[in-house]
């Protein structure tokens, strides 16, 4: 159902949360963290997305950062 420890540093190829983290967003695989901070990812959107589906890419939004572009300053 979820993507252990040793199948995220597989997939990523990095070893701490934030380096992984960095790759899971820009490979477009959504991810949560629980409680306790470890990533928790859907084996079968893993699936979707490297099995080259057309999976809906929500970018994850960290600190302040907006992943979307603000079009305000063009009358949009």
């Amino acid at each position: 159902m979820f993507l252990e420890k040793d199948e995220i540093r597989r997939l990523t190829g990095r070893s701490t949360r934030r380096t992984q983290k960095q790759v899971l967003d820009a490979m477009g695989i959504h991810y949560k963290e629980n409680g306790i901070g470890e990533l928790v990812i859907s084996k079968r959107h893993v699936e979707r997305v490297l099995g080259g589906e057309a999976v809906e890419v929500h970018h994850q939004v960290h600190g302040s950062h907006s992943a979307m572009p603000d079009f305000s300053a063009i009358g949009g």
